[in-house]
């Protein structure tokens, strides 16, 4: 079995109907444990309640916690959340959290070393130990590298994000992520030059976009692969992305039809947006029609 890993934060979401453990990596692991996979998630909790739920609801969706390590000088992170009228979540990250000093044990080394692909996005850079372990870790891994890019701002320096996603092999990102970082004031109209712009950039010649409602494109490098999303009524958005990353991630590490793997994101990432929390419970045979 291929080989995942996902880098970076686990947290809490804080939302009016209450606290959802989350996390783009970590959400993006636990959607690919329904999907089959054993990731490894190397990430950090506080020595705290909020840390021992984290683990233990970790171990309830079946993920191993031995990459997760337990900090005694920092908190579990937790995500304030806002949503506005059409679901769609703002944050707010109190620092430091446990995740912005995140370790490797030896074991993780190890397991690193094996990876098939390695998961990572921008918001866990914005410590400079994370950027500094990130940085030694993209540079030894021999795993295909995808950038799930996922901008929060003030975390969201564009030439900071530019220089990162140069060390990626896929970039996976949403319309205003391209928007922004191609510079550009992108539309559907535009799609492939907004595409290009981001290419040049950075060197990266694989580029997801999800596009919402309107599903998601692939550029391969010569060509743009299209994919519808289900219509379904949107509860909140928090985790329709991640549940996408995993689907497009698994299609990437079983070299997957393209245009099946695509269409199988989509489906995954309506389906989560219709729900409440990032992780509701599913049968990915029942998801992917």
């Amino acid at each position: 079995m291929e080989k995942i890993v996902c880098f970076g934060e686990i947290l809490w979401d804080s939302v009016p109907a209450g606290l959802f453990l989350g996390g783009a990596p970590f959400n993006a692991a636990c959607h690919l444990r329904k999907l089959g996979f054993r990731p490894m998630v190397v990430s950090a909790v506080g020595n705290d309640l909020l840390g021992e739920e984290a683990l233990d609801r970790a171990k309830a969706f079946g993920l191993d916690t031995f990459a997760i390590t337990t900090h005694r000088s920092f908190p579990t992170g937790i995500a304030k959340v806002r949503l506005d009228a059409d679901g769609v979540a703002n944050y707010h990250f109190p620092e430091p959290s446990a995740w912005d000093r995140l370790e490797l044990t030896d074991t993780a080394h190890s397991e690193l070393a094996l990876a098939d692909v390695l998961v990572f996005g921008s918001l866990a850079t914005r410590s400079e130990p994370n950027e500094e372990l990130l940085d030694s870790i993209l540079k030894e891994t021999r795993a295909l590298r995808v950038f799930d890019v996922n901008l929060r701002a003030p975390y969201d320096d564009r030439l900071a994000v530019l220089t990162l996603a140069q060390q990626a092999d896929v970039l996976k990102l949403n319309g205003e992520e391209l928007a922004y970082l191609s510079n550009l004031e992108f539309t559907p109209g535009n799609l492939e030059g907004a595409i290009g712009a981001v290419a040049s950039y950075t060197g990266v010649r694989r580029i997801c976009v999800t596009l919402g409602a309107d599903g998601a494109a692939y550029f391969d490098g010569r060509r743009i692969i299209m994919a519808e999303s289900p219509a379904v009524e949107i509860r909140d958005t928090i985790g329709a992305g991640d549940a996408f990353t995993a689907a497009f991630v698994a299609g990437l590490a079983r070299d997957d039809d393209m245009e099946e793997t695509l269409r199988h994101a989509c489906q995954l990432g309506a389906y989560v947006a219709s729900h409440d929390g990032a992780i509701p419970s599913y049968d990915p045979n029942q998801v992917f029609v």
